[in-house]
């Protein structure tokens, strides 16, 4: 169908689970979300020897899924002048060749993904992911190859937006903060066009993306009433 007319909306708010243990570990009803991330991602294999288990010494072994590993700490380090608190990476998708018990693997394809609200950082994040894979691949004797790369910038929200559900937060009574989206959302498509603004209520025991999530009721209302009272907000200054 034809695409909706931006001009007939003055913007968007967005209701969520924060998807996080932030608010949880908190005890904290409300999130009044400033930014979401932006993110970029790699997929890489390493190519090392395939050979047999048993008979390979350790030390004449070209195993490509040991130096994933060497990768995954190295990186923890090298990451670690540079990043916050808010700050994340991923290695999540690990697909391992030939995968059998008693063959040492010759190859190894993963993702690595990382995570942040800073541009600026997300480009040094990115710096040290390839510098610290060519470093580990060249002291184990692999070939690193970097087949695919992906890149979403931050998404700030609008700062009249922002306003209107902190004040709406900050009366309804409950305790709240201001903080980021770690997880990607429609408003970051929707900012191209709409001011955007978000809300994220609590996720119990910080669990997403598996059949343990779940929101307490209490926190749902609490979360609609302060979207309800914002969206009243701007829609008397508009």
């Amino acid at each position: 169908g034809d695409d909706i007319r931006p001009d007939r909306f003055t913007g968007f708010l967005e209701l969520h689970i924060e998807q996080g243990p932030v608010l949880d570990t908190a005890r904290e009803s409300i999130g009044v979300v400033t930014a979401i991330v932006g993110a970029r991602q790699l997929t890489v294999t390493l190519e090392g020897q395939q050979n047999h288990a048993g008979t390979t010494p350790m030390h004449l072994r070209r195993d490509a899924f040991g130096g994933l590993v060497q990768f995954a700490e190295a990186l923890r380090v090298a990451l670690a002048p540079v990043v916050t608190q808010a700050s994340v990476w991923t290695i999540g998708h690990v697909a391992v060749s030939p995968n059998a018990a008693s063959i040492v693997p010759g190859r190894v394809t993963f993702t690595v993904q990382w995570r942040d609200a800073s541009s600026a950082r997300l480009a040094d994040m990115e710096e040290i992911v390839r510098e610290t894979l060519a470093q580990v691949a060249a002291a184990a004797d692999l070939r690193a190859v970097v087949s695919s790369r992906w890149a979403l910038e931050p998404t700030e929200m609008d700062p009249k937006t922002v306003a209107a559900l902190a004040d709406a937060a900050r009366e309804s009574g409950h305790s709240w903060r201001k903080m980021p989206s770690g997880a990607l959302h429609d408003a970051t498509n929707v900012a191209r066009v709409l001011p955007v603004g978000m809300l994220f209520v609590p996720s119990i025991g910080g669990i997403s993306h598996d059949f343990a999530e779940k929101t307490a009721e209490s926190d749902l209302v609490a979360g609609l009433n302060v979207l309800a009272q914002a969206a009243l907000r701007l829609a008397k200054q508009n």
